[in-house]
């Protein structure tokens, strides 16, 4: 498979989101927000369709849940939420307070382009069953890049996938339209257009 050049990945978003549309101006007395009526928008709903019929993806999952044999693995995909289908590998470690240490192996593959991603949220479950902001990191270290590493040799054996450069995950998109983003404190990236836009909300 030949690389995709930042110049393609941007063609790419372009070709699935439509430019303008900010949510500000959406008028939810129409039955279709006005960028959900473009035809970009419509070729991203496409996307998804084929993309849940995909069977690759149940045939990954059993063997992800063989690989991990002593770890829970959950599909955890948004359809028409996000821009991949998720998994996540959970790794538990008990607290000296009674508390745990929850860590999320997740692995995301992109609707729009042959490439995936991999990163690991952590957060703290305290004894009185509150917890922390979850905290994303797409350079894992320790026990996580282990897993992590592993998930990734799985996600390029099923699917033929290139993990996405992520050298290129803040490369901007001026004034495209990606699900909610475009307020004014947003700011649309090649990684929330060829991924999601809030990676770390995991179950």
């Amino acid at each position: 498979m030949n690389e995709l050049t930042q110049a393609d990945l941007i063609r790419l978003a372009h070709r699935y989101y439509p430019k303008g549309f900010p949510p500000e101006e959406d008028n939810y007395d129409e039955p279709l927000l006005a960028y959900q009526r473009t035809p970009e928008h419509q070729r991203w709903r496409a996307a998804w369709e084929e993309f849940l019929e995909w069977p690759r993806w149940d045939a990954f999952l059993e063997e992800l849940e063989r690989s991990f044999p002593c770890h829970e693995v959950w599909d955890v995909t948004q359809p028409w939420m996000s821009a991949c289908r998720r998994c996540c590998v959970y790794l538990e470690e008990p607290l000296p307070d009674g508390g745990r240490l929850v860590t999320r192996i997740a692995g995301a593959v992109s609707l729009l382009a042959p490439l995936y991603l991999v990163y690991v949220t952590t957060q703290t479950v305290r004894p009185d069953k509150s917890f922390t902001p979850p905290r994303l990191t797409l350079a894992p270290t320790g026990e996580g890049k282990d897993c992590a590493d592993r998930l990734a040799r799985h996600l390029e054996r099923a699917f033929d996938y290139r993990p996405f450069p992520l050298e290129l995950a803040e490369v901007t998109l001026p004034n495209l339209r990606i699900g909610h983003l475009n307020l004014e404190s947003d700011r649309p990236t090649l990684l929330t257009a060829l991924f999601g836009e809030n990676l770390g909300n995991l179950p």
